[in-house]
């Protein structure tokens, strides 16, 4: 599990964790805080390759990924490409060498723009995001493509709008979830700041995606990118206004719209997929506020 680090590496790491599997976690850096027994911590810059003692695994998933733009970072687009692509380059090849029975590559809806449709981004639709982080994903997503001559099954999944514990900023990653930081002002005594424009997003809790992700390898490829994501579709003042009746003296306030805001991710309508029970809002917002007072 490259990316372990991070919020939705370790997300991940910890859920396969708790599904009784072995997990090596690889990242750059890991935060300061307990994980799981079941998961073994390597720190490695992937860029200069898999440290050798990493044995052969099952399944490979890669969520190592900068999402800080490039112009914070100080590097060029192209630069800003190269390290994310390197990386990948480097587990490609590992899986070449190796030959797990699985390699999931975690790409985004971010590689649409937001005139890409009107109504729902579904699997089908091509994407035409340009900023650097589309560009990247798209760039991502064609390499792993490429490798169609490996034994290993390849699996490209895109994710969207995303919430749950153990999520704080870090330098490859300083921007945080629209939960998250409203979360941080709610608990600031700031009020929480809803575009006017209201726009309509999935809400998926990342505690799911460990489980929706193993149904997805356990099944049958379906040659195409996986849209997984919630069926818990909302406006971003209904889950401002379940915040604020969970934290009371807590309230919305609309503010102006900046920049358009792409649709809701459509799930794949694949078997592996079509009965899962997704975490509605209520539930996930809960055991995200259990989960910061036991922390």
């Amino acid at each position: 599990m490259t990316g372990a680090g991070g919020f939705v590496g370790r997300a991940l790491a910890l859920g396969f964790a708790d599904l009784g599997w072995r997990v090596i976690g690889l990242d750059r850096a890991f935060d300061e805080r307990r994980e799981s027994d079941s998961m073994r911590r390597s720190t490695a810059d992937l860029a200069e390759g898999v440290p050798l003692d990493i044995p052969d695994v099952d399944l490979v998933v890669h969520a190592a990924w900068v999402t800080t733009d490039p112009a914070t970072l100080g590097v060029t687009t192209a630069e800003y490409i190269a390290l994310n692509t390197r990386p990948l380059l480097t587990m490609l090849e590992y899986v070449s060498r190796t030959s797990p029975a699985d390699f999931v590559f975690l790409s985004s809806s971010g590689v649409f723009a937001a005139t890409d449709t009107t109504e729902g981004l579904k699997d089908s639709y091509s994407p035409t995001g340009t900023s650097p982080y589309a560009v990247a994903k798209q760039a991502g997503e064609a390499l792993v493509r490429s490798a169609f001559d490996f034994q290993t099954e390849i699996h490209v999944v895109r994710l969207g709008y995303l919430f749950g514990p153990g999520e704080v900023a870090r330098p490859s990653r300083v921007g945080v979830s629209l939960v998250a930081g409203w979360l941080a002002a709610a608990r600031q005594g700031q009020a929480l700041a809803v575009r006017s424009d209201d726009p309509l997003r999935e809400w998926t809790f990342t505690s799911d995606l460990a489980v929706a992700l193993e149904q997805v390898v356990d099944g049958p490829p379906v040659g195409h990118p996986v849209h997984l994501g919630s069926t818990h579709v909302s406006r971003d003042s209904a889950f401002a206004a379940l915040i604020a009746s969970e934290l009371p003296g807590t309230e919305p306030v609309t503010v102006p719209a900046e920049g358009p805001v792409k649709p809701p991710m459509v799930p794949s309508d694949i078997p592996a997929l079509r009965d899962f029970g997704w975490t509605d809002p209520t539930t996930g917002l809960r055991v995200l506020l259990a989960a910061e007072v036991v922390a």
